[in-house]
């Protein structure tokens, strides 16, 4: 059998260690399939995607299978749980693996083997999914039968019971019938910090893989907080002419928030958080109805560009606050840590403007006192593009790296050069001694 070089021993006084080995190939799925359809009261399982099939042996005889697939989408006790917000939740659920199947071999059973394979899977679970699929797992979930099961081999495992499900079971993909038996939810942490983990701003790179887009989520807040947000974004004077008023101001300051909330920095993921929109958020923060149908359109790329180019950023950065602070303990911990650092990033925006009209070009948001490092990553963003282009800096940006950020992309530069930097200086002075000024 491939092992994939990974496996666990665990042994005890009396009894022969246990052996937990990865089922790979097809010869090997399909016996673990057969055992579970001749003895699990579920039947082989129907799984998709990524899936980790285990087998237990005790002195090369199998004695116990579990199957590891994907978790369940929405599950309101384990999402509060680990204070997930929907967003993070999309992006991050792959981090979560669901038993969806445990059996212990008929002819092997005895007491306490069942306590001692899931431990014994479980010490393994994570080397094996990362060598199947590139990543570590974070949490492993489970579910029991109140009617059939009492659970007392996740007891004595160390799981934590959550409470029950809605009592809803999946037909297909992303679609849910009701079956009138809720489950009860079962959670393990796989390693000490897996709650701080999942919440965390950045994933360690162990588990960065398992990271996804999170397209499935729309919105990091609830509908009444959309609508909240928007109403206090009324206070916000409007920098914006008349005509460019097609877009409601609290509407466009709610998504900007909300999209920074989510971890947005450039322009374009503030446009991308906005087209997530359903049309009823973007109703309920107010963005007007397309006149003859039912459409709310979003704002475009170009209105966010203008916008924040005239924006009263420490009016809107007030505003926020307070709504932060009314809502302290009621949004998500993973959206309440990165929301109060927002009033910084508002603060210290980085921006590429157009020197014509004004209007910023690419824009990005960094903490306070890293305006450096923030500038050359927005230089070397695919959203910008430099070719044939001047791009003109203070003395704090002349830096080797942000002209080479510049010239790879096909643009130049003229930055300043002050006597804080005397070599550089010296070295200007005696090149362009004796030539002719560039500008007059």
């Amino acid at each position: 059998m491939n092992r994939l070089d990974i496996s666990t021993t665990i042994g005890s006084a009396g009894h022969p260690r246990l052996d937990v080995r990865p089922a790979t190939s097809e010869a090997e799925i399909t016996q673990c399939q057969q055992w579970l359809g001749e003895e699990h009261f579920l039947g082989p399982a129907k799984t998709a995607g990524q899936r980790l099939f285990q087998v237990i042996y005790e002195e090369e005889q199998p004695v116990a299978v579990l199957i590891w697939a994907a978790s369940a989408w929405h599950l309101k006790d384990r999402d509060e749980w680990i204070s997930w917000a929907p967003l993070t939740r999309a992006r991050r659920l792959k981090l979560i693996v669901s038993n969806w199947r445990f059996l212990i071999l008929e002819e092997t059973r005895r007491p306490n083997l069942a306590s001692q394979c899931l431990a014994a899977a479980l010490r393994v679970l994570q080397d094996q999914w990362q060598a199947l699929y590139g990543y570590r797992p974070l949490l492993a979930e489970s579910f029991t039968d109140p009617e059939s099961h009492a659970g007392t081999c996740y007891k004595a495992s160390g799981w934590q019971p959550l409470g029950f499900s809605k009592g809803f079971e999946r037909h297909r993909c992303d679609f849910y019938v009701p079956n009138d038996r809720p489950k009860k939810l079962w959670v393990k942490e796989l390693q000490s910090n897996a709650r701080q983990r999942l919440i965390g701003k950045s994933l360690p790179p162990e588990h960065a893989a398992g990271e996804t887009e999170g397209k499935g989520e729309r919105s990091a807040l609830k509908v009444s907080e959309l609508r909240t947000l928007s109403e206090v974004f009324r206070q916000v004077p409007d920098p914006r002419p008349r005509a460019n008023m097609r877009y409601p101001l609290p509407a466009v300051l709610t998504i900007i928030c909300m999209a920074l909330l989510g971890g947005a920095v450039h322009i374009s993921e503030l446009h991308r958080a906005g087209q997530r929109l359903s049309q009823q958020q973007r109703e309920h923060i107010g963005l007007r109805r397309k006149r003859g149908t039912k459409f709310y359109p979003a704002p475009s790329y170009s209105v966010y560009r203008d916008l924040l180019g005239k924006l009263d950023v420490l009016k809107m950065s007030e505003i926020f606050n307070i709504w932060l602070d009314e809502h302290e303990g009621i949004l998500p911990r993973s959206l309440a840590m990165d929301g109060k650092t927002i009033v910084h990033q508002l603060g210290q925006m980085v921006s590429l403007v157009d020197q014509k009209d004004g209007v910023p070009v690419a824009m990005v948001c960094n903490d306070a006192g890293k305006e450096l490092p923030a500038a050359q990553e927005l230089l070397a963003s695919e959203e910008v593009n430099l070719i044939n282009q001047i791009v003109t800096a203070d003395a704090l940006h002349c830096q080797t790296k942000s002209a080479h950020a510049v010239v790879t992309k096909g643009g130049d530069y003229l930055f300043r050069i002050e006597a804080n930097q005397p070599k550089l200086l010296k070295h200007a002075e005696t090149v362009l001694a004796g030539r002719p000024p560039l500008f007059r």
